[in-house]
């Protein structure tokens, strides 16, 4: 998948109306294990590629940082997604367009699941990331 698949599913998280304050624990743990379904069920990468088992959400004095970290047969530690702090979510850059397929799809399943739910866990106020800083000029 291009770029341009990457792009989309950026787009389709802000227009589903969601935002960092998303991101807790809870729903970081969802979308880790819809991600994780994916990739089992695909068999990518000789069917070794599967996400490490907590995602992670860091303060650095204020800077929220957050993501899920997967590992295969020849590597341990790459990037699934992650939500930075200026506000841009990365999708595994280090991916190729086959094996960018499962983490988009549960990522797309995942922002269907919160607008559906109504945005139940938004209300959490321990570990959620805060809106990114936006310089002003």
């Amino acid at each position: 998948m291009k770029n341009t698949e990457r792009d989309n599913a950026r787009n389709i998280f802000s227009e589903a109306g969601l935002t960092y304050k998303h991101a807790t624990r809870a729903n970081l743990q969802k979308l880790r294990n819809l991600i994780n379904a994916e990739m089992v069920k695909g068999g990518y990468i000789r069917g070794s590629l599967k996400c490490k088992q907590r995602p992670f959400l860091q303060d650095d004095n204020g800077v929220l940082y957050a993501g899920i970290r997967c590992k295969a047969y020849y590597f341990t530690d790459r990037e699934v997604v992650s939500f930075n702090p200026k506000g841009f979510i990365g999708f595994a850059g280090w991916a190729s367009d086959t094996n960018i397929k499962p983490i988009l799809e549960g990522f797309i399943q995942w922002v269907s699941e919160l607008k559906q739910s109504d945005n139940k866990c938004v209300n959490r106020t321990r570990g959620t990331l805060a809106e990114p800083k936006v310089n002003e000029a």
